[in-house]
């Protein structure tokens, strides 16, 4: 009975997580909603530099989101932890290296219209601990872990790149839950859903100061699904991964007007993205040490914004990310 309320909580506390509101009080708007505010600014300059600010958070939002998520949950496993006996349950330290390549609108100097962009690269650490709570049940004799979970709490910290406008290096907190669809056995894979939910601190791009005529804060939550599937084959274990993930944040850009025609402006509000990802990965295990590693990629935002479509920034661009991780579990 003890375990069985354990487990109800826990899927209780990951349903707040998932659907409980992000960060501050405001309606959750797109894009477009958010430019909408730019066309009624002075001249076309300043129209131009609030869109390609918005651009800005849009894609900062995603690498970032990206860099403190990464692909699967629990490095190298499709599998939740479970028990070693019967009330006795596994515990797993993990530690990851991780590296995001993203797009990121980069103004050109003080020009009227910004038109460039880079290749952001964001370096990120992740440690995490997770602990088998439940070991599931068993409905054959190969078929077991139906029903388990796992509880995680993981930090990140995050290197992000100046010359992309960002302005400071980040650290991230979260927390979640794996629920295991069936364990691994000798003819079956492991299968897991997981939820997990991350916060970022406030994050600042350019600034009025450096010469730029815009800038832009904001903050983030992360909002992760994933669901991963993976066998051991001749030694080595293979999974390969798919996941959801919204990105949520109130923002903050004040945008001045290059051509000297009106004030500055600013904006505020709340916005949210979405997108898919998809990863694969390997790992070798030794007694109770194992090595992993994992490679994937998530499609861009699409954009219905006319300067968007004409600048040479693409939102829509990939990004791509691969780790390499240790976990001891025992």
């Amino acid at each position: 009975m003890r375990l069985f309320r354990e487990y109800c909580v826990s899927a209780l506390i990951l349903m707040g997580l998932a659907f409980g509101p992000g960060p501050g009080d405001l309606q959750g708007q797109s894009l477009s909603e958010a430019a909408s505010s730019c066309a009624s600014l002075a001249s076309p300059s300043q129209q131009a530099w609030c869109e390609w600010a918005l651009l800005g958070v849009q894609a900062a939002q995603g690498a970032v989101g990206l860099a403190v998520s990464g692909g699967t949950d629990l490095p190298g496993s499709a599998s939740t932890l479970g028990w070693r006996t019967k009330g006795s349950p596994r515990y797993g330290i993990s530690l990851r290296g991780l590296l995001v390549s993203a797009p990121m609108p980069s103004p050109n100097g003080t020009e009227l219209s910004p038109s460039d962009d880079v290749s952001a690269e964001l370096p990120a650490v992740h440690i995490s601990g997770t602990v088998g709570v439940f070991d599931g049940f068993f409905v054959g004799p190969t078929v077991g872990g139906v029903g388990s979970l796992d509880l995680t709490l993981s930090g990140q910290w995050v290197r992000t790149p100046g010359d992309a406008g960002f302005n400071e290096n980040l650290w991230s907190w979260g927390g979640g839950v794996r629920v295991g669809i069936l364990r691994e056995s000798f003819s079956l894979p492991g299968i897991s859903l997981s939820g997990f939910y991350r916060t970022v601190g406030s994050t600042s791009l350019w600034g009025r100061q450096n010469g730029f005529p815009a800038e832009s804060d904001f903050d983030l939550a992360v909002t992760s699904f994933r669901g991963v599937i993976g066998k051991d084959l001749w030694g080595i274990g293979f999974l390969a991964g798919t996941g959801w993930e919204r990105y949520s944040g109130v923002f903050d850009v004040a945008v001045d007007d290059p051509e000297g025609m009106g004030n500055s402006a600013g904006l505020v509000g709340e916005m949210d993205s979405d997108r898919p990802l998809f990863f694969l990965g390997a790992s070798m295990t030794f007694l109770a040490l194992q090595l992993s590693g994992e490679a994937g990629w998530a499609p861009g935002f699409e954009s219905d914004l006319p300067r968007a479509r004409n600048a040479d920034f693409d939102p829509s661009a990939k990004s791509f990310f691969g780790a390499l991780a240790l976990r001891l579990t025992f």
